[in-house]
């Protein structure tokens, strides 16, 4: 058998996927604690029930599991000043 099985997405792998991308697109390093606190997320969100809401259960939680990473913004160089383009 040579072709690939086409099976429908399981949903708590969906769920994990979306919680990585989700951490990943916020500047969260993927390191292994990462994933495995993840994964606890995910079996935690399942042991509450295993339903459509899922995914969205998952990352409503997020922020009970992992920290976010602070943002260093640089200051306004030069400083903004208000200005007047000469309308009457």
């Amino acid at each position: 058998m040579t072709g690939v099985l086409d099976m429908p997405e399981i949903l708590c792998q969906q769920a994990l996927e979306r919680v990585l991308a989700y951490l990943g697109d916020d500047g969260v390093v993927l390191t292994t604690d990462t994933c495995r606190q993840a994964l606890r997320l995910v079996e935690s969100a399942l042991a509450e029930g295993a339903g459509p809401d899922l995914p969205a259960r998952c990352i409503a939680s997020i922020p009970d599991y992992f920290e976010h990473p602070s943002e260093s913004i640089p200051e306004a160089n030069p400083t903004l000043k208000r200005g007047s383009i000469g309308y009457d």
